[in-house]
């Protein structure tokens, strides 16, 4: 998985801390700044330890509750929605494979296999599991505080522990992927998998609430209340997530071909979403993604 997402501002966003493999945020109480979509080269494990918050994750929609994990490809892009009105509390730890394959070689396929088998996945932990997880989660932080010469190397231990607990949890009968619970959310949750399977074509707000047997005005209003942003926000940034997908793979191909693959008509308008979006240029974000050195204003 490659390591060189490093442009100003937004392009730049949490690689500078996987300089040793792994970030890991301790129930993290900042406030959010609204729907911010996002997507990053390296895997994410997200846990919820309390609050109210709305996940899109690619073309699916959870309601998170407590002791909810989150298994993430960072490349597809995801979002929270966390409420306001409560404290919003979360631990995330960002990785490359690389840290595990350097403390633990052997161990690296089957601590990996949740992300591989499933993908993008939620699991919900009952009362036990969510109290060994707390655990592990507070051990590697005290190890992290503790100031320890070895701090790395024995934070990878408690993460590869946390990791073969998810394993097993994984691996018992009854887990299944949860749906939408409430009629409303069913709804955003269909207009989420319409856009996935559309987002590249031209769309108005008219044909998706058709599509959905739904008005526009309800439509508009239930997506914004649900996930945080509007629907063609939301647009936008599929068709930009699904450029930087298409930068990394082909490193000769036009950027206005990526554009146009990606949903976008014009070239200026690709451009100027995407240096909003992500905060560099479409050049930029490749050269980096290629581990070449920043030039003139992009830098470190």
């Amino acid at each position: 998985m490659p390591s060189a997402m490093r442009c100003k501002s937004k392009c730049q966003s949490r690689s500078s801390a996987l300089l040793n493999g792994l970030d890991f945020t301790y129930r993290n109480t900042g406030h959010y700044e609204g729907a911010q979509f996002h997507s990053h080269p390296f895997y994410e494990l997200y846990f919820f330890h309390g609050g109210q918050c709305t996940y899109i994750v690619g073309d699916r929609l959870w309601t998170l509750a407590p002791g909810d994990i989150l298994l993430l490809h960072g490349m597809t892009l995801h979002c929270p929605n966390p409420s306001p009105e409560v404290p919003y509390v979360r631990s995330i730890i960002h990785f490359e494979p690389s840290v595990l394959q350097r403390q633990l070689p052997n161990d690296t396929a089957k601590l990996l296999e949740p992300f591989e088998r499933f993908g993008n996945a939620r699991l919900s932990l009952d009362g036990a599991e969510r109290a060994d997880a707390e655990k592990l989660l507070s051990d590697m932080h005290a190890v992290q505080q503790g100031g320890s010469p070895f701090a790395a190397q024995r934070t990878a231990l408690r993460f590869a522990e946390l990791l073969y607990a998810i394993n097993e949890w994984f691996d018992k009968p009854q887990r299944r992927q949860l749906e939408p619970a409430s009629e409303r959310e069913r709804h955003v949750q269909r207009a989420i998998t319409f856009v996935e399977e559309h987002f590249t074509a031209a769309m108005t707000l008219k044909q998706i609430a058709d599509a959905l047997h739904l008005t526009k005005p309800y439509l508009s209003q239930l997506f914004k209340d649900v996930t945080g942003t509007t629907i063609f926000k939301y647009v936008y940034n599929r068709r930009i997530n699904q450029a930087k997908l298409l930068l990394q793979l082909d490193a000769s191909r036009p950027v206005s071909e990526v554009a146009h693959a990606a949903g976008f008509v014009h070239p200026a308008h690709f451009s100027r979403m995407f240096k909003e979006t992500v905060g560099c240029t479409a050049e930029a974000f490749r050269a980096r993604m290629r581990g070449i050195p920043p030039t003139g204003t992009l830098h470190e």
